[in-house]
């Protein structure tokens, strides 16, 4: 058992908590990165390079690549699955994605080797679908209207997921840059974007922070089929 002297020269916890407030400030004082923000939801890789996405050791094009995820499968009709990833942080435009999951019942062939660890991937090549009737200017329920789509469809459609890439996130929330070059015609006529998801965009961009976040490939997390506007 510690004497007096001893747990005299021991730092109280006030000493602990000024020192690393004060490590923490030096970092940011310093240039150094801020923490990752805690995310918590599933996404898709949508990667065509037949080599696959690199999963990095840092959240830098930069780190070394502790592995690969496989690209979209496609049989040639039509027909499109993805690697299933969870995501656990976002930095500067990555994320980090752990429990990759390649779906053999969707492909009807042997799962593909995939890197199954944690690591680092660019969110240009990932992509959400989400339940919500309408996107929003910050990650708030309460937060204004930056998009919605008419006839109180959702963000779950093909056409949605594929014209929208990860940006950030907080919690369950996602924000996705969307180009409306990428909207299927058909889709196109049910958007409504205000003007704050387009400030400080390029033209034809615009983003908007989405909840219910929907982790199933072929059907939504209800159980319903899944379908693009008519």
């Amino acid at each position: 058992m510690a004497n007096d002297r001893t747990l005299s020269l021991l730092p109280s916890r006030a000493l602990i908590l000024a020192i690393g407030l004060g490590i923490g400030r030096a970092a940011l004082a310093s240039g150094g990165p801020p923490e990752p923000a805690s995310c918590d939801f599933a996404a898709f890789v949508e990667e065509t390079d037949p080599a696959g996405l690199n999963v990095r050791a840092e959240p830098s094009s930069a780190a070394p690549v502790l592995g690969k995820l496989p690209p979209v499968w496609t049989d040639g009709s039509g027909m499109r699955a993805r690697v299933l990833v969870k995501v656990t942080a976002s930095s500067n435009g990555w994320f980090r994605v752990r429990e990759a999951f390649d779906d053999e019942a969707l492909t009807g062939q042997p799962a593909r080797p995939v890197y199954e660890g944690e690591g680092w991937v660019s969110g240009r090549k990932l992509i959400v679908k989400s339940q919500a009737n309408a996107g929003r200017t910050r990650p708030d329920p309460k937060a204004p209207v930056a998009v919605q789509l008419k006839d109180g469809l959702v963000f779950d459609g093909s056409s949605t997921m594929t014209a929208g890439r990860l940006v950030d996130c907080r919690g369950s929330w996602v924000q996705v840059d969307y180009d409306e070059s990428r909207f299927s015609a058909e889709m196109r006529p049910y958007l409504q974007v205000s003007p704050a998801a387009r400030a400080g965009q390029p033209k034809g961009r615009f983003r908007a922070w989405l909840d219910q976040i929907c982790g199933i490939q072929e059907t939504t997390c209800d159980g319903s089929s899944s379908l693009d506007a008519k």
